[in-house]
């Protein structure tokens, strides 16, 4: 008879799970400024309007955390992925001298008709964390594409892509936001090296 019953309360406990896989959503908050941003900024050289377009990952889970490599417990939303990519970009364009405007309208306005201007798209992204039984792995993957443009028309176009992964105590918002903030940096200085844009100097 007890037997039974503890069989009978682990198939319980199983189906609950199974059934309840996925249905509870986190939103990983938007990342920190790095100290130094703004003096990084206020010293580059050159202006560079930049417009972001995430409009195909907003309002959409891109990832889970999972129970035992398993079991998606949770969907992960990232509400502040505009922003937390124009602040990256921000850091990566900044080392290279240039000082990144992101208002999407500085884009098309006349005055910038024969300046040089960046649009970027995110085309992919994905945010995980999985439970290793003792640790977490927090990992996080980001495609961009890029185009420089000249009075309107592209002269230059690339796609890159990076990934974040560690090993941490949990797989949490801080650690989520660790691996998301490392993909972007290391997507944004390969997708600068790719469109030349290496030095405003």
């Amino acid at each position: 008879m007890l037997r039974r019953s503890l069989c009978g309360s682990w198939a319980t406990a199983v189906s609950l799970t199974v059934h309840l896989t996925g249905c509870f959503p986190m939103e990983v908050t938007s990342l920190e400024a790095p100290s130094g941003l703004e003096k990084l900024i206020a010293v580059s050289d050159s202006n560079l309007p930049v417009s972001i377009d995430t409009r195909g990952y907003q309002n959409r889970s891109l990832g889970h955390q999972y129970l035992l490599m398993a079991l998606p417990i949770t969907r992960i939303y990232l509400p502040s992925l505009e922003s937390d990519t124009a602040m990256q970009l921000s850091v990566a364009c900044g080392m290279r001298g240039y000082r990144c405007s992101t208002n999407p309208s500085n884009t098309g306005d006349p005055s910038h008709a024969s300046q040089q201007t960046l649009a970027i798209t995110v085309t992919d992204v994905s945010i995980n964390g999985y439970d290793l039984l003792f640790v977490r792995k927090p990992t996080a993957s980001i495609t961009l594409a890029g185009e420089v443009r000249r009075g309107g028309e592209v002269v230059r176009s690339c796609q890159e892509s990076s990934s974040a992964t560690n090993t941490a105590h949990y797989a949490f918002n801080a650690e989520l936001q660790h691996a998301l903030g490392e993909a972007l940096l290391q997507a944004s200085y390969k997708l600068l090296d790719c469109l030349g844009l290496t030095s405003a100097r």
